[in-house]
Parts: structure tokens; sequence; C-alpha cells
């Protein structure tokens, strides 16, 4: 399976062409792809205090509708906890929310796609960049 950032899915609601591309050729090589339930929040929230409210949420819920969403498990907060403490030790500390996003996808093994740079600081995890 492998995680779509949210900068992914941010860029696919606005039809970015690349981000179109990429979805695409994941799903053509058959992989499954989900999201974190810290990527459904942030597009949630974007979403709700945006000037188009209504709008935009029903975009939001639709795009996510048939992807599954990966819980923060317990199993997960732990990697997570251990993701901020090695960036922590190193200097390179990063957004709460990705430190979850990191945690959940290197705790199921998963690949990320992004284009968020500082995703390169956590050890561990497979990034796809698009």
């Amino acid at each position: 399976m492998t995680a779509l950032d949210t900068d992914v899915l941010i860029s696919l609601l606005k039809g970015s062409p690349d981000a179109i591309e990429k979805i695409r050729a994941l799903q053509e090589r058959g992989d499954r792809i989900c999201i974190t339930m810290i990527t459904a929040y942030e597009l949630l929230k974007g979403a709700h205090i945006s000037s188009r409210a209504e709008e935009n949420l029903a975009k939001v819920r639709e795009s996510i509708s048939n992807l599954r969403i990966l819980d923060l498990s317990l199993g997960a907060a732990e990697e997570a906890s251990r993701i901020y403490k090695e960036l922590q030790d190193r200097g390179k500390l990063i957004s709460e929310f990705d430190v979850l996003i990191a945690g959940t996808v290197r705790f199921r093994d998963e690949a990320l796609v992004t284009r968020d740079g500082h995703f390169k600081s956590v050890r561990g995890i497979k990034l796809i960049s698009w």
C-alpha cells in the first residue's frame, strides 16, 4: 500500500496534472492507495476554514471516500514518538502532524508519496516523489 501525503491530495483537488499523473501511475502498477488519519484531518480542517467551506468539504469527502484511511493506532503513536526523539537528537524537528504521518507509515511499513522535503530527515520511511 502507498500513502498519499496532504500535499499531493491538495494538488489533486486543485486539478494538478502532476498529481493526477502520479496517482494514475501508482494505480496502473497495482498500488493500493491510502491516507493517514492525520492527512484526512488536515484536508477537512483546510476545507472548514476556507472561504467556500461547504463546496470544499464536499470535494474533500468525495476525494477520500474510496481511500483506505490508516488509523493513528497505539503502535503508530509509539513509532511517531521514536521519530520525534530521533529528529530532536539530530536537531531536525518537523511539524507534529508530519511526525504523526511519518510514524503511521513507518509503523505500517508503507511508502509515502510527497514533495515535502522535510520527510527526508526521517530515517526508515520509503518516500516517493511526485
